[in-house]
This record gives structure tokens, sequence and C-alpha cells, in this order.
């Protein structure tokens, strides 16, 4: 018959296998350090050697004027139509710039080292101009086609509001008192390599392959002394 062993020995049995695993990584604790060493050097070296520095430069923006096409397309829908002037505006600047409608952020990724922050807020501020010189070309054609209908259509609803649009549009631009948008400073940040993380995630690394060699030593042994 199988002995049947009590709650109380099998927990007992369980401790002293635990004390035992702990003695053992105790005794090989030097094979443990020499894997994390290794990991931690192989890591320092990724990240010198081997990973590229990148950077990301951001700046935020607030609409202040929209053109008629988005003015009609979005109606009273802000995200739509702070959606629209932002794509419009990055299609005015040099360099792969991606939006974030929800935080209202423009963000480029660099490769290579970053330029002054004076060039970059030069560039923005151009392409900000460029964009909202736009705007007011396309009001004062949409003033010049409104003019041609007859005075039923200028009548309409519509129309006077797109009128009405174009005249404040016109106004506030060439009186100098707005810009399509508002830019804050750029910031540049660097995206990669993140040091700390991969250093870290090397000394698991090691600790756990230190680990597991100590365990495969202590098992590799026990085959031997039973043969």
């Amino acid at each position: 018959m199988t002995e049947v062993q009590s709650p109380k020995q099998r927990q007992n049995d369980d401790e002293i296998d635990l004390v035992e695993l702990i003695l053992e990584l105790w005794k090989g604790k030097m094979l443990i350090l020499a894997f994390v060493i290794a990991c931690f050097c192989l890591g320092f070296a990724y990240v010198k050697v081997v990973a590229k520095t990148q950077f990301t430069v951001s700046t935020g923006y607030t609409v202040n004027l929209f053109s008629g096409e988005v003015f009609s397309l979005c109606r009273q829908d802000q995200r739509c139509l702070d959606g629209r002037v932002a794509h419009q505006y990055a299609n005015e600047l040099a360099g792969n710039w991606s939006i974030d409608d929800r935080s209202s952020t423009l963000t480029q990724h660099i490769g290579a080292a970053p330029q002054n922050l004076n060039t970059y807020s030069s560039d923005l501020e151009k392409a900000n101009d460029r964009l909202t010189q736009s705007f007011l070309q396309s009001a004062k054609e949409e003033l010049a086609i409104v003019t041609s209908l007859s005075s039923d259509l200028r009548n309409t609803e519509t129309v006077a509001e797109s009128v009405l649009h174009a005249k404040r549009m016109i106004y506030q631009i060439e009186t100098g008192k707005m810009k399509a948008l508002t830019l804050t400073t750029p910031v540049v940040q660097k995206k990669s390599p993140k040091v700390a993380l991969i250093l870290v995630i090397s000394v698991l690394l090691g600790g756990m392959l230190g680990v597991f060699a100590v365990l495969m030593k202590k098992f590799v042994a026990e085959l031997k002394s039973r043969s």
C-alpha cells in the first residue's frame, strides 16, 4: 500500500525543498553574478554602439481660423474643424509631421541630431504664414464668386453665412489680429534608446539566465550521481 502523507508532512517537505533551492542558488551566486554582468555589458554595448539615437520635435497648436471649404464641410463640429486645418498645416510643413488631434500636438521624428529650436520655430511660423495667406486668398475668391451670383442666391442663408465668414476672416488677417494657428514653443525630446529601461531589462535577463544555469548545473550533477 502507498503511504499517504499528511498535509503537515507535505508542508514540511515543501519548506525543505525551498530552503534547499535557496541554498543552491546562494552557492551559485558567482555564476548568477557573472551572467548579470555579461548581460549588463551587452545591454550597455547595444545602447552605445548599435542603437540609433532618435529625437522628437513637438509643438502644440490652437486653431484660430477656418477656410470656407473647411467651414462648409464641418460646420459647427469643432473637432472636425481643428483636424482639417491641422492637416492642411502639416502639408505646408517640410518633413514628416504627425498630428495628434486629442492633444492638439504636431510631432516630427528625427534620426539625426536636432537643430536649434529657433530653426524649428522659424519653419513652423513660416508655414503658419503660408497657410494664413492661403485662407486669405480663398476668402477673397469666395467673395468674388458670391458677388457674381444673382441677388436671389446672395440672399439665401447659406450664402450669407459664407460671406460673413469670409469678410470676418479677411478683416482678422489683414489687420494682423490673427493667424490660422497659434503655436507653442517647440520642444525637443530624446525618444530612443531608453538607456535606463534597456539596462534594467539586461540585468533582469542576466539574473534569470544565471538562475537557470545554476539549476541546470544541479540537475546535471544529480543525473551523474545516479548513473
